[in-house]
Formats: C-alpha cells, sequence, structure tokens
C-alpha cells in the first residue's frame, strides 16, 4: 500500500505581525508622492539604493517596526481579492488633498475600502499649499458620510504634507496603533499562505509572482501553489530584489519559476516539497470548470482588447470594465493579456468598427501599429488606471445603439391670421406651455389631430424680433407651410432627441 505524502506539522509560535498597508485616492492628490517620501525616509539607505525593479510592495521600518506598503494601481489591492474572502491589506489609507476635497475617484476609493472590510484612516494632504483649506476637506468627507473624529465619527486622520514630510511620522504612528487595535498575529512555524499581488513574464528568468505573506513561513526547497500554477523555492528575492532564502508573514516577496502565471488576487499555499504539493494539486478537481459571466443580449456589445504590464493591473481593470454598461451597450473583452499590443489583437479589433483597443503600461509592436492603421482602428495607452477606466466608460457611451425620438418643447394657440400663400404665412398666437424658437420644426394639431408640419421662418413679440417666445407670451410669426393655419389651431414644436 502505498505511503501518503502529508505536511510535517510543528508546534504553532504566534506572534504579532506587520501591517499591511494600501494607499487608495485620487490620482493628484499624492499617492505616489507620499509612498515615495516613505520609501526614501524609511527604508535603511543600502536597501533603498540597492533597488533595481519594482516588486508592487516594499517594507519601511517605524520605531524598530515594520510596516509593508503595497505599491500597485490602488484597486490592485480590493478589486479581486473581495471574492475569494481574502484581504490582502490589513489597514488602507485614503488621501484627499486639502486643496480639491473629495473627488469622485475619492469616494470610488472609499467604497472599495468599504467593501473590503477593513479599518482605515484618511490622510490629508498637501497641508503646505497656499491653496490648501483643511477645515473646508474635513467638512466636506462628512457630508459624504466619512465622519471623522471629532466631528460625528471615529475615523481616525492626519494632516500631512507628502512632498515636505510634515506629519508622516504621526500618520505612521496611527498605522501602528490601528494594527495593535487589530491584534494582527501568525503563525511563523506554520508553512506559509497568502495572496498574489500579480505576475508578469520575463522572457529570461520565465514567469514570476509577487506574493504577500499573510500567515507562516517559507523557505528554500518549499513548493508554493496558487490555482494551478506552482513553482519550487529555488529563486525568492526580497521587495529590494535581494536573493533570500527564507521568510515570514508580511514580508513581500517575488518568487521566480512558477509552471504558468498565477492570477492575481488568488491565494497561495506552501508545502514542504513538490510531493506533497503534487497531491495537494491532485485532489484539487478539475480546475477548467469555471462560472461565466452572463451577457445580456438585449444590450449591445461592444468588443474590447485589454493589454497590460502585469496580471494585477489587468484585474483591476477587468472589475472595473465589470460595472460598465449603459441602457443599450455593454462591454465584451475579447482579447486580454499580458505584454505589448500585437498584431493578432488588431486582427480580432478589426473585425467590428466599435472595437476598443487599450494598454496600460505597455507598447506596440511595429506590425500592430501599421494594421491598425489600415483598419482605421486607433490603439489608446495610458499610465494612470483612473485615466483608463475614465476613458472606457466615455467610449462605451459614444458607441452604445442611440434611439431618436421625438419630444414636444412647447405649444401655442393660434388666435389670428394675418396672411395666407401656398408656402405659408403670418400668424398670431399665443404659447400655452414650453418655448417656441426661430428654426422650430412645429407639427399643426386641429381638435386634436395632426394635419401636417411646418417651419418657424421668423418671430416677432410686440414690435420687435425675436428668437425665442415663451410660456404666456404673445407673438407674431413668419411660418413655412404647405398646410393651411386657420384660427383656434395648435402648433407643437417637435424635437429629435437622441437618448
Amino acid at each position: 500500500m502505498a505511503k501518503k505524502n502529508k505536511q510535517k506539522t510543528q508546534t504553532p509560535k504566534i506572534e504579532k505581525r506587520s501591517p499591511v498597508v494600501a494607499i487608495m485616492g485620487h490620482i493628484d492628490h499624492g499617492k505616489s508622492t507620499l509612498l515615495d517620501y516613505i520609501r526614501k525616509s524609511n527604508i535603511v539607505a543600502g536597501e533603498a539604493g540597492g533597488i533595481t525593479q519594482h516588486i508592487s510592495a516594499y517594507e519601511a521600518a517605524h520605531k524598530d517596526r515594520m510596516i509593508t506598503f503595497l505599491d500597485t494601481p490602488g484597486h490592485a489591492a480590493f478589486a479581486t481579492t473581495r471574492a475569494r474572502g481574502a484581504s490582502t491589506a490589513d489597514i488602507a489609507i485614503l488621501i484627499v488633498s486639502a486643496e480639491d476635497g473629495v473627488k469622485d475617484q475619492t469616494m470610488g476609493a472609499y467604497e472599495f475600502i468599504k467593501e473590503s472590510g477593513i479599518p482605515f484612516i484618511v490622510a490629508i494632504n498637501k497641508i503646505d499649499s497656499p491653496k490648501a483649506d483643511v477645515e473646508k476637506t474635513k467638512f466636506s468627507l462628512v457630508e459624504k458620510g466619512i465622519y471623522l473624529e471629532g466631528m460625528g465619527g471615529d475615523v481616525s486622520f492626519v494632516e500631512i504634507s507628502a512632498k515636505t514630510g510634515d506629519n508622516i511620522d504621526d500618520l505612521l504612528d496611527t498605522i501602528l496603533l490601528a494594527a495593535d487595535l487589530e491584534e494582527l498575529q501568525g503563525d511563523r512555524n506554520a508553512l506559509a499562505t497568502g495572496i498574489v499581488l500579480e505576475s508578469s513574464l520575463d522572457p529570461k528568468k520565465g514567469i514570476s509572482a509577487t506574493l504577500i505573506i499573510k500567515d507562516g513561513s517559507i523557505s528554500a526547497g518549499n513548493h508554493v501553489v496558487s490555482g494551478t500554477a506552482q513553482a519550487p523555492i529555488r529563486i525568492m528575492e526580497d521587495f529590494a530584489g535581494t536573493a533570500i532564502r527564507e521568510a515570514s508573514f508580511s514580508k513581500p516577496i517575488r518568487i521566480i519559476g512558477f509552471d504558468n502565471q498565477p492570477v492575481s488576487g488568488e491565494t497561495f499555499k506552501v508545502f514542504e516539497n513538490k510531493k506533497v504539493a503534487q497531491e495537494y494539486l491532485k485532489n484539487l478537481g478539475d480546475p477548467t470548470e469555471v462560472e461565466e459571466k452572463v451577457i445580456d443580449h438585449s444590450k449591445e456589445t461592444v468588443p474590447l482588447i485589454i493589454k497590460t504590464d502585469v496580471i494585477g493591473s489587468l484585474e483591476a481593470i477587468k472589475h472595473q470594465i465589470e460595472k460598465m454598461e449603459t441602457s443599450s451597450a455593454v462591454y465584451k473583452i475579447i482579447s486580454e493579456g499580458v505584454g505589448d499590443i500585437s498584431e493578432n489583437d488588431i486582427r480580432q479589433a478589426g473585425a467590428d468598427k466599435k472595437a476598443v483597443v487599450v494598454g496600460f503600461h505597455v507598447g506596440e509592436t511595429r506590425t500592430a501599429t501599421d494594421l491598425a492603421e489600415t483598419f482605421d482602428i486607433e490603439i489608446k495607452k495610458f499610465d494612470i488606471i483612473y485615466e483608463l477606466t475614465d476613458f472606457l466608460s466615455e467610449a462605451l457611451e459614444t458607441r452604445r445603439t442611440r434611439i431618436e425620438s421625438e419630444k414636444v418643447f412647447g405649444e401655442a394657440k393660434i388666435i389670428r391670421v394675418f396672411s395666407w400663400s401656398n408656402k405659408g404665412g403670418v400668424i398670431g398666437g399665443k404659447v400655452k406651455e414650453g418655448v417656441l424658437e426661430t428654426g422650430d420644426k412645429v407639427a399643426i394639431v386641429r381638435r386634436d389631430v395632426e394635419i401636417g408640419r411646418a417651419v418657424i421662418k421668423g418671430l416677432q413679440k410686440g414690435k420687435q424680433d425675436a428668437t425665442m417666445i415663451q410660456q404666456d407670451e404673445e407673438f407674431g410669426m413668419m411660418i413655412a407651410s404647405k398646410y393651411e393655419i386657420a384660427e383656434g389651431d395648435r402648433i407643437r414644436s417637435i424635437r429629435t432627441v437622441s437618448e
């Protein structure tokens, strides 16, 4: 009888763990500036100077404690993890500019934080600016339902300048206090589990993934599994790109050597060795059984091609796209992936003139550019995630099916006919509701039945020429019509509107 592979168990070693923090908010309110300031000021000089690559997260020291910051597109910290019951970040920072106050993107970030269910701190930034109005900003937060401490709520806030560093230490103190209140703990002797931040494909090194360890430890010789992707722990690096042989909870690490790309937001598990990992994968069942999104066939589907630099960005953008639709149109992603926009992407888009091709932090191949010109397809590339999603919302609106209908904008009663010919005449009347304007097309109504259409050529109010006559005003009118108008008729201003 074959012996079953089992994980070795050790006596739990429970310890306090460092918080994992995501910074959210409007792109212009200082997220990157804040991360840059913390990175330069709170990372050991040797490590900061040695960073040769970007791995979406880094550690900073404050008062002999560590804090892990997620350096990803804002939505990526939460977008793909909620549905799987996991949370990448332990604490969020909602950054708001003291110059601009609360913006739509601020509230969008707040909704992500609320849905994740984790505690958050408000950082009111740019207090060094001459245009700063901290009190007005605080009131704008309260008006939007974000109730700050001392203003009817319990949301902690810190007034900072990410540019000068004012009160950044206070912000870090507040983060550590929030972490203590959450009582974050981990078992150092357990095999690591956590969440995939992103994955990428390097032509020379192969597939790598950035992971955040939420519990346990990982060592060289172990084996990691996420979904159906797996890798032996041979090449493991810390956030600075330094080769390491072991890591524990709250650490951001980069592992190179996966057999396929792990999905951003998926959890990962570490096994003692490859044999135990293979046994686990064997018992997972059929990984191809995935839930497909139901397409509303009553709406027009707009084909969409998306290419990004890393999986994390792709997942965050897709999450936003799932919420995009109009009354008559919705996006359908026909191609997605990591890497430059290719000739094949453009060929897929070429079959439909309404197709949209977007890239995030990527380029395009020469053949893709040439083919796009041939097919008259526009390629849009972005470096800011909010700008990309804003563009997609606008593009969907312009591509949706338009329904044209006629609406009445004004109605008048004809009191007198001054003169008439076979091409029209001069009449007088009074506007009963709405307005009449020169150039309006009008329906001629007699005893509630439309008998024809006409065009207003000129208007007079009193003895003065006018371009508009409003409700309850009398007028003289020159009208072009092949249908004769009589006293007692009504005319209705009809305009075609597109919805």
